[in-house]
């Protein structure tokens, strides 16, 4: 088949297929032009929205990243010096409580020597009863048979008197120093309560003792005004209570067991008249 050129163009002249030519290529600069414009138009505007929307997002999220590490670093640090301190404070307080439990053997010990000492003495509470009563009858009969020496007689009762309570005070005493071990105990298993009953008990003991040996009232009275003040401290869960509670136990055994004692005066012999 072959091709036919239309008949307005084959038999149009050539000025106006020129003129035809020149407007064709307007027609395509004038296309070309605006296409640039728009490629360039998009350019300039669609460069910097990119950037904002794309780049700029992703350094924000770059530097959040940074500094999310850094945190997680120094929190990691930070939980690393704490479990080394409570690493510390565990073996501390492991120390403490291998001490503690030397302590409680050493005060069980000395609780089983308090009460041997508190059985010898009540072993022989029954022959000074029996002495005393001995004496009151040797009394009784030097009074039937000495009238002149009714007043030696009567001083001899007194001091028979006198040695009763002091003996009777002193097993108080014991009884009071007894209940302070027992208070120590209860403290070193942290039983606080109990411990406080067990002083007021000891309160108790001490009372009596001052009842009995006047002679020793005003060291009784300090010894009582401390053990209100020990009360005080174990009620407060103070450090200062054990401290306190061996210092007092300690003072009530020296007057228990001083460290020097007078020589006890001789009994008189009554003299029987003729």
């Amino acid at each position: 088949m072959t091709y036919q050129q239309p008949a307005s163009e084959s038999s149009g002249s050539p000025v106006l297929r020129a003129i035809g030519g020149v407007l064709r290529f307007l027609v395509r600069f004038i296309f070309v032009l605006i296409v640039g414009a728009l490629v360039g138009a998009g350019l300039y505007f669609g460069v910097p929205w990119a950037y904002r929307s794309v780049v700029q997002p992703v350094q924000r999220n770059s530097a959040r990243v940074a500094a999310l590490e850094q945190r997680v670093a120094q929190e990691q640090t930070r939980l690393q010096d704490e479990n080394l301190a409570l690493q510390e404070r565990i073996a501390s307080l492991e120390a403490e409580l291998t001490a503690l439990e030397e302590e409680s053997a050493v005060l069980s010990q000395d609780l089983e020597e308090a009460e041997a000492q508190i059985d010898q003495l009540r072993q022989s509470l029954p022959q000074v009863q029996e002495d005393l009563e001995a004496q009151r009858d040797a009394a009784e009969t030097a009074h039937s048979r000495l009238e002149g020496a009714v007043t030696d007689l009567d001083e001899q009762t007194a001091q028979v008197v006198q040695r009763t309570d002091a003996l009777e005070g002193r097993l108080a005493l014991l009884q009071t120093a007894q209940d302070l071990l027992k208070v120590r105990l209860l403290l070193l298993e942290e039983n606080a309560r109990d411990a406080r009953d067990t002083l007021t008990l000891a309160t108790a003991h001490l009372e009596q003792a001052m009842a009995l040996m006047p002679e020793q009232g005003e060291k009784l009275l300090e010894l009582q005004g401390r053990m209100t003040e020990l009360n005080r401290l174990i009620e407060e869960r103070s450090f200062r209570a054990g401290p306190e509670l061996e210092s007092l136990w300690a003072d009530v055994i020296d007057l228990i067991f001083p460290a020097t004692a007078p020589p006890a005066e001789p009994t008189p012999t009554p003299t029987p008249t003729s």
